[in-house]
């Protein structure tokens, strides 16, 4: 796909996404209907994958092939497990980072969430989420960036995009930093499935803990979620983030040569290191007008948030 078409659809998504924002605040019976956590999360994908599949059809079905869906060996895949979990500290830091400014956005929704059954929060929240982001950020956007020159300009721009797309702050920057390391998933193997593993097991872990925690007593949930939800920097939240960085200063250097170890299992060491060298590379210009008007709004939002 064209990089003026891919700016094109993100800023559709973004109205789109927008859009139901507006009708759930000011339509009541929407309000109503999206309470069901169920139909909200089903909702709310769509208005990300529903795009990228008109844009995908319309004029141009063979772009499609871009979506990258190629087979990885099984030892990819498990070590693609063992990345992301080696980079769960560094996520943990920013997010806590970001709850010294703002709430924590997934805490705050989380009594809604362990209201309907396990398996049903991990099929959609752990596999359709991720399957319908997978396929448009990665395998959509970030491809067709990629295929501009600068690849490393182009896995920088489609991972903050996917921060911008949740429209709130906290989530956004650990989207952004989960974003990168999907993408360099993607790079080291050529396929957006080990992208999609991962960014299964990110959201099948958060939704899993949320339920062991409601497993806990009344007042022991009650004190991890008032602190999970807190957006100023007590001495426990400073805490955390001491602990997980001195973690993270560990663990993410792991996790960088579990990477190396899947490109060099995938045959793409060399693609890895021409990643880099890349930045070295002009290319074409992937900003545009459509693209920066998604992103303003985008940034509109999470400010209003922020002070309303």
């Amino acid at each position: 796909m064209k990089t003026k078409k891919t700016n094109w659809m993100f800023l559709v998504i973004v109205l789109f996404h927008v859009g139901l924002s507006f009708l759930v605040s000011f339509v009541p019976a929407v309000y109503e209907i999206m309470q069901n956590m169920a139909v909200n999360i089903v909702v709310s994908e769509i208005t990300i994958w529903l795009p990228a599949v008109l844009f995908l059809a319309v004029g141009e079905p063979r772009s499609a092939v871009c979506c990258g869906l190629k087979k990885v060996h099984i030892s990819t895949a498990l070590m693609t497990v063992l990345f992301i979990l080696l980079l769960e500290p560094l996520i943990t830091v920013v997010n806590a980072l970001s709850m010294l400014v703002t709430d924590n956005t997934v805490a705050g929704i989380s009594d809604q969430i362990i209201q309907l059954p396990l398996l049903g929060m991990l099929l959609g929240i752990a596999v359709y989420g991720p399957f319908a982001e997978e396929l448009v950020f990665r395998g959509v956007i970030h491809r067709s960036y990629r295929q501009r020159g600068n690849r490393l300009k182009a896995l920088l721009l489609s991972s903050l995009l996917f921060g911008l797309m949740h429209m709130n702050l906290n989530q956004a920057c650990y989207a952004f930093v989960i974003g990168i390391a999907l993408a360099l998933l993607v790079e080291a193997t050529g396929s957006i499935l080990p992208a999609f593993i991962a960014h299964f097991c990110v959201n099948g872990l958060s939704v899993v803990l949320m339920y062991i925690v409601d497993g806990l007593s009344a007042g022991a949930m009650e004190k991890i979620l008032e602190a999970a939800e807190s957006s100023i920097s007590g001495e426990e939240l400073l805490a955390v983030i001491c602990v997980y960085t001195f973690i993270a200063t560990c663990s993410t250097p792991l996790a960088g040569c579990a990477l190396a170890w899947i490109a060099g299992r995938e045959g793409r060491g060399e693609e890895m290191r021409e990643l880099w060298r890349s930045r070295r590379i002009k290319g074409d210009r992937l900003m545009s007008v459509p693209l920066a008007l998604g992103m303003l709004i985008c940034l509109a939002v999470i400010v209003l948030q922020l002070i309303l």
